[in-house]
């Protein structure tokens, strides 16, 4: 005999879709959940309950590499919450030197995994798109994805604002005074790089200053990149600069003491994604720091939607925080070249 949902569900203090994922062995049902409906279906004699899923209640989640602080971030916070909901969530490094994305992708849909959160893929190329990604989610692959979203993504997804991330930096430089600001960003083919130029461009076109492609440095996302790429934002006598992550901007200032100048004295520092990291930086980093539990709590519940029939193609959107530190200041002068 089959249990009546709403009978379970009352003795059990759950909802009817709690004791209907029970029932069908699906994950995202924490475990002492799982008991007591499982007890109430026992007490009320019934027995005819499968005892396995279809799915291993593995959930993967695939990060570029980890040396970047804010992927170990949203590693750490997804496992909490999707660990919190029953499954069982298992970190895989995407990198050209180790397994690639697609090769975990095909790897999590051939072991029936119960689904997948992705964090800055492939898809973040917008030669690349979403179609690999909609192949898998209809051979059966529940997919969320995190950030690097470009036009309406056709899968459940959250995203920081990225232009309005980069507007937010800009004010903030040109209330303190600086008209020539310049941009630390990835390569072009990612859209994360071309949305953090438009929010640049809109907001200084706005503000009456300077913010173009003469005064952009595109470089790799690494401390080393930081470094390389602000020698030409020097040269071009900016006294802002916005990187896009906390380590770019650590390489900046790096770069600003080789050139014989000081930070925030000669030129300021605005970095991206808030690692807690970067608050041990000389002169602590002001950065524009992602609400990071909240967007992995955020796709951890579309994931379990997912997993249970009910994800829509939706993005949820976040506005990141400015968190002012010591590494901006007022213009006082422009760094020489001749340092």
């Amino acid at each position: 005999m089959r249990p009546k949902l709403a009978e379970v569900a009352q003795l059990a203090d759950v909802s009817e879709a709690t004791v209907s994922r029970v029932l069908n062995g699906r994950p995202g049902v924490a475990e002492a959940t799982r008991r007591r409906v499982l007890d109430v279906m026992g007490d009320l004699g019934y027995r005819d309950v499968p005892s396995r899923s279809n799915t291993s209640g593995v959930v993967g989640i695939i990060t570029p590499e980890l040396e970047n602080p804010v992927f170990a971030l949203f590693a750490q916070s997804l496992q909490t919450h999707l660990a919190s909901r029953g499954m069982l969530p298992v970190v895989c490094s995407a990198t050209s030197e180790t397994v690639n994305e697609q090769d975990y992708l095909e790897h999590f849909l051939s072991t029936h995994a119960a689904g997948v959160v992705v964090v800055n893929g492939r898809y973040s190329q917008p030669e690349i798109g979403y179609e690999p990604y909609v192949a898998l989610r209809d051979q059966g692959l529940p997919l969320v994805l995190i950030n690097g979203i470009h036009a309406p993504s056709p899968l459940p997804a959250v995203a920081v604002d990225l232009k309005a991330a980069t507007a937010s930096a800009v004010r903030h430089l040109v209330t303190l005074g600086h008209r020539r600001i310049g941009m630390l960003i990835g390569p072009m083919r990612y859209s994360t790089s071309l949305d953090m130029m438009e929010g640049c461009r809109v907001a200084a076109t706005r503000l009456g200053v300077e913010c173009d492609e003469s005064i952009v440095s595109e470089t790799v996302f690494t401390f080393e990149g930081g470094q390389a790429g602000s020698a030409q934002l020097l040269e071009a006598g900016i006294t802002g600069i916005i990187a896009a992550n906390d380590l770019m901007a650590a390489g900046a200032i790096s770069a600003v003491r080789g050139w014989g100048g000081e930070v925030p004295d000669d030129v300021s520092v605005i970095g991206f994604d808030g690692t807690p990291a970067m608050s041990y930086t000389a002169p602590k980093l002001t950065t524009l720091r992602q609400p990071v539990d909240r967007m992995s709590a955020a796709a951890s519940a579309l994931l379990v939607d997912a997993i249970d029939g009910n994800g829509v193609s939706q993005t949820q959107v976040f506005a990141p925080e400015l968190v002012v530190g010591r590494s901006t200041g007022t213009v006082k002068q422009v760094l020489s070249t001749e340092y």
